[in-house]
């Protein structure tokens, strides 16, 4: 089943590889880098440095390889197709968001060797920004699986407005300010992907610790609306 999925993957596959190129030339430190540089400048914009584009990576292409991977097949009327035959669809989906997460953390690990080699002519390190990467594409992979499953179209679209929304939000609640009451505001940071708790483990990673409050609540937020996937999985029966 799993050389079957790739090959439906594939396009999307090539389009992760498009985002890397992109991300490539949006990374400042692989335009800027200067043998000798000062250790400011390695946290910023060396290899250190690369893990927040890492996690956006990751994040983004957990969008791109999942998007729509359960609200197409019940439009096209693949779902009944599938499920005709004894198959779990909690444990078909779940391959299919597993083989998801592999693909996206492999284009970021790809992206953190290559990306140094082609700018810097060397591969300097930054393995640890992985860690990141991990934890930003359990929790946009959960969050994408979840409306997948809760909507029947728009899920993909409505998963990048809420990542760009967050970036947003997340320069706003930076800055102190508070676009809504203090309830309301408290409420959209948690519902929205957690970016706060992804910038305390990326400043953790330039400190070379490990932030694990911050990292369970990152992971957590992804397993949660990845369970509650499976739980609506379980619960509906679509045509």
């Amino acid at each position: 089943m799993i050389p079957i999925l790739l090959r439906g993957l594939l396009p999307r596959v090539l389009l992760v590889a498009l985002l890397c190129v992109a991300f490539f030339f949006l990374e400042p430190g692989f335009h800027t880098h200067e043998g000798g540089a000062s250790e400011e400048f390695h946290l910023d914009l060396g290899y250190m440095g690369l893990a927040a584009t890492l996690a956006n990576l990751a994040g983004l292409s957990m969008l791109v390889l999942l998007g729509g991977f359960v609200s197409n097949d019940r439009r096209q009327g693949y779902y009944r197709l599938y499920f005709s035959h004894p198959t779990r669809p909690v444990a078909f989906y779940g391959v299919r968001w597993a083989l998801g997460l592999l693909l996206a953390m492999a284009a970021a690990a790809v992206f953190l060797v290559l990306g140094q080699v082609v700018a810097w002519g060397r591969f300097e390190g930054g393995w640890s920004g992985l860690y990141l990467a991990l934890l930003a594409a359990i929790a946009y992979g959960g969050m994408i699986a979840f409306l997948s499953v809760a909507l029947a179209r728009g899920d993909t679209w409505v998963a990048l407005v809420l990542f760009l929304f967050n970036i947003f939000w997340l320069q706003a609640t930076s800055l102190g300010l508070q676009p809504l009451p203090p309830l309301l505001n408290d409420l959209v940071s948690i519902l929205l992907p957690p970016r706060l708790a992804l910038s305390d483990v990326y400043d953790g990673l330039l400190r070379g610790e490990i932030v694990w409050g911050a990292s369970a609540f990152a992971a957590g937020y992804g397993v949660f609306w990845l369970l509650m996937a499976g739980l609506l999985l379980r619960l509906r029966d679509w045509p």
